[in-house]
């Protein structure tokens, strides 16, 4: 399998594990088809054979230290590649091999597993890593060695001292993302309620190998977090989007809530499901004005309060206007504006970028008059700031025209141009 494109975990295939891998058939036939999730030795027995068979990696991790359920965490891993994918500054939406990508993994643990699968299933990445528990880095640094990634990784042990995003310690200007699995847990009878199931309707679907370093501090996963969101304040652009995963709920809506509070209007927030009982959540936010598409960005089960602007517009065109005529008239439209506009008829679709509201009367009337008083002078369209990005897609077999937000802080300005597609439709209709 390409593990490029490899799509996120629904379920574990056991029965298919065991024809790939001889560990764990063994175990399989030795417990007659019925897996003891609360059995440490088949847990760690289970990650190992899923990171062979489909990965193609190998871990060794200390009995007293977390061992990863590995379908949760590659699918943590694969929404950060669906929210770098769909804001790459080229607006391709899809995976480029050649964009050189550096991520920092907070806390990597002794597995270093986020950081593996990152660098596994995408070449042209590199990756940092912390952690400031001295036993946990030290066997992160050597599955790292063991899997032949050092020379695509900077380690860096950290202390509690040490921001959570050390820049200047890790000898890196920018990054492009943050992953994060952080302590869920706010004291040792908080861990230890949890993980005995008490509160809950149902008892946790596996045992839990974590030392207490690796799932205790202060204010659990939302304390962890609002310290990450506090640098992400003072740092900004220097890192893409910050990343985390959370073990409630609430606590995601609690973050999503302080961005809010602090004017961050560019935010996604998924969920981690492996069609298991346990889910996990997870909340990206960014400084930047390149937008992710809805499918990313916005979890449709919470309240709408707690998403981002959408950034998908459909149009159905009414029946006087085919497909074809469809783009005719997006064509004629935008070409008549003084913004860029390039069409790719092979995709039905185009691109356009615009410096401000360009579509206003105000701004057409002067737009055409300096055309008249100035026939051959270019309007420098490609030199100004963009203000907007846009793409326009035409689908035929649904009679739809498809409008996706790819760049720009202005919710407002989004949405005028929505409506003037909109409208144009509806007059020509």
């Amino acid at each position: 399998m390409d593990l490029t494109q490899r799509p996120p975990y629904d379920s574990v295939d056991f029965k298919a594990l065991t024809k790939k891998d001889p560990d764990f058939k063994t175990l399989w036939q030795k417990c007659s088809g019925k897996l003891d999730f609360q059995d440490s030795e088949t847990i760690k027995t289970l990650s190992r054979t899923i990171l062979r068979a489909d990965f193609g990696l190998q871990i060794d991790v200390p009995d007293d230290r977390l061992c990863p359920p590995i379908p949760n965490r590659w699918n943590y891993v694969s929404w950060i590649q669906g929210l770098i994918d769909s804001t790459s500054p080229n607006y391709s939406n899809t995976y480029d091999p050649e964009r050189e990508v550096t991520g920092l993994d907070i806390g990597t643990g002794a597995s270093a597993i986020y950081t593996m699968l990152c660098l596994q299933s995408r070449p042209s990445w590199t990756m940092c890593a912390t952690d400031v528990d001295k036993k946990s880095f030290e066997s992160a640094a050597r599955n790292l060695a063991l899997n032949n990634f050092m020379t695509r990784a900077k380690l860096f042990q950290s202390t509690e001292l040490n921001p959570l995003i050390p820049l200047q310690a890790l000898g890196v200007d920018r990054l492009d993302f943050t992953i994060c699995n952080p302590p869920f847990f706010t004291n040792a009878s908080d861990m230890t309620d949890s993980l005995k199931g008490e509160g809950k309707s149902w008892k946790p679907n596996a045992v839990c190998t974590g030392a207490e370093v690796e799932m205790i501090c202060e204010g659990g996963d939302l304390g962890f977090v609002t310290k990450i969101v506090n640098e992400s304040l003072v740092l900004k652009e220097k890192v893409r989007w910050y990343t985390s995963m959370l073990g409630k709920l609430e606590s995601a809506k609690s973050i999503i809530v302080l961005l809010k509070k602090h004017g961050v209007t560019n935010w996604a927030v998924g969920v981690i499901d492996t069609g298991s009982s346990t889910k996990r959540w997870v909340v990206a936010w960014s400084f930047g004005d390149l937008r992710p598409r809805n499918s990313i960005a916005r979890l449709e089960t919470i309240a709408n309060e707690y998403l981002p602007f959408p950034t998908v517009y459909n149009i159905h065109l009414p029946s006087t206007i085919t497909p074809a005529a469809a783009k005719d008239v997006i064509n004629t439209h935008l070409l008549s504006l003084d913004l860029n506009w390039n069409w790719d008829e092979q995709s039905s679709s185009g691109i356009g970028e615009a410096s401000q509201n360009v579509w206003s009367r105000a701004y057409r009337r002067a737009y055409e008059r300096s055309k008249k008083e100035n026939p051959g002078v270019s309007a420098g369209k490609d030199t100004r700031a963009i203000e907007l990005a846009f793409r326009i897609r035409v689908i035929d077999l649904a009679s739809e025209v498809e409008l996706h937000w790819l760049r720009g802080r202005d919710q407002v300005l989004w949405e005028s141009f929505c409506g003037l597609i909109h409208r144009h439709f509806k007059k020509s209709g």
